[in-house]
Order: C-alpha cells, then structure tokens, then sequence
C-alpha cells in the first residue's frame, strides 16, 4: 500500500510461505492440537518445535518460514508499520490465520500492528472474524482487519464442484453486501468502544460502503485521523472517492499493483469481479474528468 494520510500500511502475501499440507493438519482434529498458538509462536521466537504431520525438510522449512514472518512483523512494529496478511482461497485461509494470529500474539500487544483478511462474499465470514475477535480478546492482545468482499468467486466455486463440497460463496450481491455491512458495523462498533484497540482498514470501491462506514463512525465519535479506521481503494480506480475522504481529513490508502502484464492483469480482473461497482465507477470517474476539462476549457475562454 502507498501512504496517502496517516501511517504507513505494507500488504504481505505469506501463501508462499505456508505449505499446502499444514491446511491438509488442520483439517485432522488430532493434528490440528499439535499446531497450537503456542508452539507457533515459540517456534518464532526461535525454539526447535518439530511438527510430526512434517517430514524433517518440511519441518526446517516450516521453522524457517514462521521465524522469517517473526521478523518482518517484529521489523515492521519497530518502524511504525503495520502488516495486512492478505486472504487466499478457502482451503488455504485456515493455515494462513493461524499463522497470523501467532504474528499478532507476538507483536499486537499494545498497537494492532498485524491485520488479518476476511473476504466478505464468504458465508462464514461473519462468524470467522467473530472468532477471531473473540481468540484476540482471549490472549489479551490488539486486533487489525483488512475487509474485502473477495477476489476468488469463479475458482472457489469451481473447487466446490470438483471436490462435492458446498459452495462458500454467498448466493447473490446482495447477500455480500450485507455480509460486508454486518462485518464493517461490528468492527466500528469496537472501535468505539475500545478505541485503537481494534483497527479496520475499509478497502472497498464501493461509494455506499465508503458513506455508510462515515456515518457510522460519526454517529460513534470515531475520529476521522485517529488511526482506528482508514479506507484503502486501488490507484486509478474510485480516485474521487478517495480524494474526497482525503481533503476531508480521513486517512486514505492507494493499492499499487506491480509486476508483468501476465500478473497483474488477472489481478485487476479479479478487483472488478469482486465489486462490480467497479464499472460504473470508473464511468462516473470518465464523466467527472470530461466536465472538469470541459470546466478549465470554458473559464480559459
């Protein structure tokens, strides 16, 4: 993320990371006990926990991985930035939370310096951050989210099928957009409460999520510059959106995707899918732009 108003926000992709087959042990109750916070987090603190769902290079690896995220946690805290874990496909998000609750245990204890994803156009995703909610508040810790509405739908679905399982995707639009409005309240109904204690970045290209999240924090004296809440929209798309919330003191974040065309190309059509606000508004952003141009024409006249 590029700084726009307020601290500085970095979004880490750890799916690289975290093998594949540390989902596979967590969906085994047995195993599942052995990969606990605990040994988590003293593995990254450097301690020699051997996992046995691992073969030995997977063990090394493994440990390599969790103590390298404890550095990039630790470093980030250190500097005053704060770390957004970014979701990935159902079958990979369980390992990937546990994984950063574990990063939160070690460094959220007085600032929510590691957020957490939660991917709205998932029907479980209401209960997820409620769970998570709940485990932060059990170890005594802060606790950041990063809300989505979701990037995977045709590939999620396309899994489901494939593998005779239930689609996690909700049924329609609006069924996301009420999952993501329930989860928005919750998080700035903590917010406050407990002030900067939860944080929430809005990263949403909806303009009705953006005005409702506003309002909200209005009615519950949010400050709009007190770091507990921030919106986050990709460069280039919803920039009105974004200048706006930004002239009117409330921090704002500009996603900058980088890499080849091949990447990030699919990348981009992945936003749009995921909000299909995203077409009308970049139509709005065209009809903007042609008044003002139209605007400077005629006043130079």
């Amino acid at each position: 993320f590029c700084f726009w108003q307020g601290s500085e926000l970095i979004s880490v992709i750890v799916l690289f990371l975290v093998q594949e087959k540390i989902t596979m042990c967590l969906r085994n109750p047995a195993l599942a006990k052995e990969l606990s916070m605990e040994k988590l987090t003293a593995a990254m603190d450097g301690q020699n926990n051997l996992f046995s769902c691992l073969t030995e290079p997977e063990n090394q690896h493994f440990q390599a991985s969790l103590q390298r995220l404890s550095c990039i946690g630790q470093y980030a805290k250190n500097h005053g930035v704060r770390v957004l874990v970014d979701a990935e496909y159902t079958y990979m998000n369980p390992a990937l939370t546990l994984v950063t609750m574990a990063m939160m245990a070690q460094c959220n204890q007085s600032e929510p310096w590691i957020w957490n994803t939660y991917q709205c156009y998932l029907k479980e995703s209401y209960n997820l951050i409620c769970q998570d909610v709940a485990l932060a508040d059990q170890l005594g810790i802060c606790f950041g989210v990063k809300l989505v509405r979701g990037a995977y739908m045709d590939k999620e679905r396309k899994l489901a099928k494939e593998k005779g399982y239930e689609d996690p995707i909700n049924p329609d639009w609006e069924a996301t957009n009420w999952s993501y409005q329930r989860s928005l309240d919750m998080m700035l109904d903590l917010i406050g409460k407990h002030g900067n204690h939860y944080n929430i970045i809005v990263a949403s290209h909806n303009e009705e999520s953006v005005i409702h999240a506003v309002q909200r924090m209005r009615e519950l004296n949010i400050p709009q510059d007190g770091g507990g809440v921030c919106f986050g929209q990709l460069l280039g798309m919803c920039d009105q959106v974004s200048l706006t919330l930004g002239q009117a003191g409330y921090a704002v974040y500009k996603s900058i995707p980088y890499g080849t065309v091949d990447d990030v190309v699919p990348y981009l059509v992945r936003r749009a899918q995921e909000n299909q606000t995203v077409l009308q508004g970049i139509r709005k952003e065209r009809d903007l732009l042609h008044k003002e141009l139209r605007r400077r024409i005629f006043r130079r006249n």
